[in-house]
């Protein structure tokens, strides 16, 4: 019987999920100002907004969603707990969000004594070792010395590995990635030799990071180094790390696209990038994403067209060839996302609206024909400021559901956090035996045994905090946190 039910289940989940999303983050915007989580079909198309941040859960985060073990990971920049022992202040969260079910758990509080920093602007790295590794910008407040931990999916842990010396090191303001020797790299914003970032190696096997380059900054030729690296780098297929800088390049210091080895020699500037050319661009702040023998990315602004919206170029790998094929008008304005490939075999990437006046949109470019579409154009209600790193693309079909998950699916809690009233509700037939209500130590506060399909409770009783909640049903029990604000 336990089977059948399982079986019955899991076909409703199927029924309702089994499908190609894509998720994001907005910076700003949603209900309470402070950012979204949405989703997209694999067309871009069919939006729905699927959370909203908090003060309780933190909020404003700049970075996107690591899809790993069936659940999304992400940081936020503001706000947020404070629990870490003699902490005073937040400055963001770590989070995981379940697709299934559209709850968002606070991992780690990024407050003022987390022991993994703040200042977190991307995702974490889902490494070769299935565990997540993060770089935070700052390790304490108002020091700019960057901390490399990891977070153990199985475990739960949290370790730190290593601390970048913001001198030595530089700060790490773009995603960490590791490349076919298993090393991860890092192009930092700022510090070195000449202080204007530096290519930074996490050695695996000596578990020591290595300075492998010092850039030289902007200057004429051939010495055209970048600076204030924002975005992560890309082991290209030809074995090289590519990588892009907001800054740097020539004296006009407007970003440049270079590559450079593993171990660190045979750089080369491959674009310098310029303003005042039209149909060009500049300030470039994505990630590159490889297809089809090309490098694409994007520029966040070009001015000469009266629009200052921002380019999209492709690098050929064979040729060198660079080629700024679309100038943006009206699809969008100041791209800063990188360019995700989705199962339709097209590009989507988003930008910020900063130069335009307006909230961001969600952009598709198709490579066979050319056309760049918009296909979603944020509100402020519908969030607002779209910033760094790809879209995670979950498929539904391949998600890790064990029984719990299933369970989770048909036990619906809403909304959360809450501010008196939280309502339970199962799908189907199936009833809640017994709801109870525990503080953090395991004592409980509320019970009620009445059998029913919904339940709505009032938790005027509670003060605002975090809460444990027991949900008995006639399938099984789920233990979810609850926060009341």
């Amino acid at each position: 019987m336990k089977k059948i039910l399982l079986l019955v289940i899991y076909v409703i989940a199927f029924q309702l999920h089994a499908q190609t999303y894509m998720y994001g983050t907005t910076y700003e915007g949603g209900a309470n100002g402070l950012g979204i989580i949405y989703r997209v079909d694999q067309n871009g198309q069919n939006f729905q907004k699927v959370f909203d941040f908090t003060t309780s859960t933190g909020g404003k985060p700049l970075g996107g969603l690591t899809l790993a073990n069936g659940k999304l990971y992400g940081f936020t920049t503001e706000e947020g707990p404070v629990d870490n022992p003699g902490a005073t202040a937040g400055f963001g969260s770590f989070f995981s969000f379940d697709p299934l079910t559209n709850n968002l758990t606070v991992i780690e509080s990024l407050d003022d004594k987390s022991i993994i920093g703040s200042d977190i602007n991307h995702s974490p790295l889902l490494a070769n070792d299935g565990k997540l590794y993060i770089i935070s910008a700052q390790s304490e407040v108002g020091v700019f010395n960057s901390i490399i931990s990891t977070y153990d999916l199985g475990t739960q842990a949290i370790s730190v590995l290593a601390t970048l010396d913001r001198t030595t090191h530089g700060q790490g303001r773009s995603k960490l990635m590791q490349a076919s020797n298993n090393h991860f790299y890092i192009a930092t914003s700022n510090g070195g030799t000449n202080d204007f970032g530096t290519i930074t190696r996490w050695n695996t096997s000596t578990n020591q990071l290595e300075v492998l380059f010092n850039s030289t900054g902007p200057g004429e030729s051939p010495n055209h180094g970048f600076k204030n690296a924002q975005n992560g780098l890309i082991e290209s297929s030809d074995g090289y790390l590519y990588g892009t800088s907001t800054q740097g390049g020539d004296i006009t210091d407007v970003g440049v696209l270079f590559r450079i080895k593993l171990d660190g020699t045979d750089y080369s500037a491959l674009e310098v990038f310029k303003s005042g050319i039209q149909d060009q661009g500049f300030y470039p702040y994505s990630g590159l994403t490889e297809l089809n023998g090309l490098l694409y990315g994007n520029t966040s602004e070009e001015n000469i067209d009266n629009v200052n919206a921002g380019t999209l170029f492709t690098y050929n790998l064979t040729t060198g060839v660079v080629d700024y094929f679309y100038t943006l008008d009206l699809e969008g304005y100041t791209p800063k996302g990188t360019m995700t490939l989705s199962t339709n075999n097209r590009l989507y990437f988003t930008t910020t609206g900063e130069n335009g006046g307006n909230n961001g949109s969600l952009i598709e470019y198709n490579p066979i024909n050319g056309n760049v579409t918009q296909r979603h154009s944020f509100n402020g209600t519908n969030g607002s400021k779209p910033y760094y790193d790809e879209l995670a693309v979950v498929d539904f079909t391949s998600l890790s559901i064990d029984e719990s998950s299933l369970l989770d699916n048909i036990v619906n809690t809403y909304p959360n956090p809450f501010q008196d009233v939280v309502n339970i509700k199962v799908e189907g037939s199936h009833l809640i035996e017994t709801i109870k209500i525990l503080d953090l130590k395991g004592s409980e506060l509320y019970i009620d045994n009445s059998k029913s399909n919904e339940s709505n409770v009032n938790t005027s009783f509670l003060s605002s905090g975090v809460y444990l909640l027991y949900i008995q049903t006639d399938l099984g029990s789920t233990t979810r946190k609850i926060i009341k604000e």
